[in-house]
């Protein structure tokens, strides 16, 4: 089951470990604003301490701007392979307005294949996946649970998505063919196909 935080018009979220309740989160938040997000997952009654890992859907500022924060709280921040050229763009853009941002350390980064994530989640007690959903931007991933859920960042929702758009496309024909149901974005509501 997917815990939800909304915070700054962009939804978060969290998936805890059956083995030992530690959470992954999907999505890590916009940058300079970590006192805000804690205080964010307390209202939905969870713990920024029983944070272990983290995945984003893709490195735009909204997203991934908490993770050297993350990191230098000793929580395991994990890249794909499809996403780690995306950074430096990002960071670009957040020192236009935080000039107090501190950069990614990439060296610190665990670098995953998308192929091994259902392996490596196994081993922390979470089940499900990561399908590589480039409709919205090279480096996007949705991360699909065995529940049939699917966090699927930016993506546009399916009935937006344009006939030509032939990324997005395959990134829904993708996500439905893998069993995808329970549609969780990061700017709108949860639906269901």
């Amino acid at each position: 089951m997917l815990h939800t935080l909304r915070y700054h018009s962009t939804n978060c979220f969290f998936v805890a470990s059956a083995r030992d309740k530690r959470l992954l989160a999907l999505d890590a938040g916009w940058a300079c604003t970590l006192r805000e997000y804690q205080r964010a997952m307390k209202q939905i009654g969870l713990r920024y301490q029983d944070m272990a890992w983290a995945i984003v859907t893709h490195f735009h500022m909204d997203h991934a701007g908490l993770i050297t924060d993350f990191m230098a709280d000793g929580i395991q921040c994990i890249v794909f392979e499809n996403q780690l050229h995306a950074i430096d763009a990002m960071e670009k853009t957040i020192w236009k307005n935080q000039p107090d941002y501190r950069a990614i350390d990439k060296s610190k980064l665990t670098q995953l294949r998308v192929a091994e994530a259902r392996e490596f989640f196994a081993t922390l007690g979470i089940r499900g996946e990561i399908l590589r959903t480039d409709g919205h931007s090279p480096d996007s991933i949705s991360f699909l649970s065995d529940e049939h859920e699917v966090v699927i960042g930016d993506l546009y929702p399916i009935e937006a998505v344009m006939p030509d758009d032939e990324k997005s496309n395959r990134s829904w024909e993708l996500i439905l063919a893998k069993g995808g149901k329970h549609i969780f974005p990061s700017h709108a509501n949860a639906f269901t196909v």
